[in-house]
């Protein structure tokens, strides 16, 4: 296994590298007859590595500019980010990214379009998965990137032909690396036009690396970023996962101009923005090249299924939390304590109307289709931490492993002591404050997906600016030798 992430390193790098040498006595674009403007390899293929096209001749039709840039993508990345660290609702990003790869957003009511969508074997989202995704984003909500990919192996996804010749499984480290060797010339060559297929996964990975370039100064993962996926990253690479190559996209009653009332012209002229900038020749919902690398042992009901529940299901899950207070000081001053409350609910009603209606007695833990009531939830494990801001400023010491019948978990947190400080190193100007957000993570979510974790965050422990519980730590910055404890 590690020898062949090794060769599959090395070869993305090798294409990035020969890719950006070539570039230089080639410009980019021209006719689509050849060269760097043509297209090499399919979605369907997966022995073709790297992001931006080779030799092609004219089937790719690269001359058009109809096909995105890893420069494009990495906009789109940048853009959510962006909207996240403003405050605003990323909602109208969100449409934009799925409908770009032809997944459809249904009202949440339009059970004739959804059954007809997982009869086809094409992914989808509801409206209300839509809401909740961006809330998602606002709460600095992600999953685990390798819980993700030992869930995928939990559900039977295995590797395809010839990464399967070892006998090894599928993980985390092995899926990071097929997308960063299917990326990494793009970043060589950000003006070249992308692979059919290979839009997709550039976009999850660019996420990633946007989010870990500002959560830390440190240089990011070079795969994952930061470990962990957001809500497009989540969603996305499961359905590409699940759903069958070249899946089309069919017709069904979505969230167009009769249900939506008034016209949002900024929302829209920023979806068009973002959607002229995902754009793929590969056909079908959700298609990329990574479907040519995985097997899954489902057809395309079974795994729609998998895929669509899975995405209703965690991000229908709400995970809240609180510190109070949210301002403290390193004992002996007070308040030196903080109670953090963490509370999980369900928030829509998919049990009751949404899943009878829509999967019948098609409800199992096999397809992940097992809908908790709307409500709080009760028995899920949670570990607590806290972001890199507060580290050395404290620590838990009493927390709830598991929420109880009212949804809630509860920790304390309590500062470390400075001593008894003499009044002359008491000044303002020896003042400093530390600032970052008690973090939780909660499991157990995703029926079947027992490995995927839900981590509530801080997107940049730097700052008091995001997160679900911001936490602020005022102490004095005194040396041992300072002359104020003589004073």
């Amino acid at each position: 296994m590690d020898h062949l992430k090794s060769t599959l390193l090395g070869v993305g790098l090798a294409l990035g590298l020969a890719v950006a040498c070539a570039s230089d006595d080639e410009p980019a674009g021209g006719d689509g007859s050849g060269g760097s403007s043509g297209r090499g390899g399919s979605s369907g293929s997966a022995g073709t590595l790297g992001g931006a096209g080779e030799d092609g001749g004219d089937n790719g039709g690269n001359g058009s500019g109809t096909a995105s840039t890893y420069a494009d993508v990495q906009s789109v990345a940048t853009m959510i980010y962006d909207a996240v660290q403003a405050g605003e609702d990323v909602s109208p990003h969100i449409e934009a990214v799925l409908e770009a790869f032809s997944i459809p957003v249904l009202a949440d009511d339009d059970f004739t379009g959804a059954k007809a969508q997982l009869e086809a074997g094409v992914p989808f989202v509801t409206a209300s998965a839509v809401t909740h995704m961006a809330e998602a984003y606002a709460g600095s909500v992600l999953t685990d990137a390798e819980g993700f990919g030992a869930g995928l192996a939990e559900q039977g996804v295995g590797l395809g032909y010839p990464y399967n010749l070892g006998g090894d499984a599928l993980d985390s480290d092995f899926l990071a690396t097929m997308l960063y060797s299917y990326t990494v010339s793009g970043e060589f060559e950000p003006t070249l036009p992308l692979q059919e297929g290979y839009v997709l996964p550039a976009l999850v990975r660019a996420l990633g690396q946007e989010r870990a370039r500002r959560a830390s100064d440190d240089v990011p993962d070079p795969m994952w970023g930061d470990g962990r996926l957001d809500p497009l990253q989540f969603t996305l690479l499961s359905f590409t996962i699940f759903a069958k190559p070249a899946a089309p996209p069919i017709g069904t009653r979505s969230l167009e101009a009769p249900v939506i009332k008034v016209r949002n012209e900024a929302a829209d002229f920023l979806k068009g923005l973002i959607k002229d900038k995902l754009k793929d020749e590969a056909e079908g919902a959700a298609t990329s090249v990574l479907q040519g690398a995985l097997e899954v042992p489902l057809d395309k009901k079974d795994a729609a299924k998998v895929s669509v529940c899975g995405s209703l299901i965690l991000y229908g899950h709400k995970v809240a939390m609180t510190n109070t207070p949210k301002l403290l000081w390193h004992a002996p001053k007070t308040p030196n304590l903080t109670k953090v409350e963490l509370t999980l609910t369900f928030e829509d009603d998919y049990h009751d109307k949404w899943a009878p209606a829509v999967l019948g007695g098609l409800v199992s833990d096999l397809t992940g289709c097992t809908f908790p009531r709307k409500g709080p939830i009760e028995g899920k494990p949670v570990e607590w931490s806290i972001s890199s801001g507060l580290e050395g400023h404290g620590s838990y010491d009493l927390t709830a492993s598991m929420t109880n019948e009212d949804g809630k978990a509860t920790a304390s947190w309590r500062t470390v002591s400075d001593g008894d400080l003499p009044p002359a190193c008491q000044v303002f100007e020896k003042q400093r404050d530390a600032v970052g957000a008690t973090e939780a993570v909660v499991s157990g979510l995703l029926p079947g997906w027992s490995t995927v974790e839900t981590i509530v965050t801080f997107l940049n422990p730097n700052t008091g600016g995001q997160g679900d519980a911001p936490l602020t730590v005022l102490y004095y910055d005194v040396a041992a030798d300072d002359p104020c404890h003589s004073e």
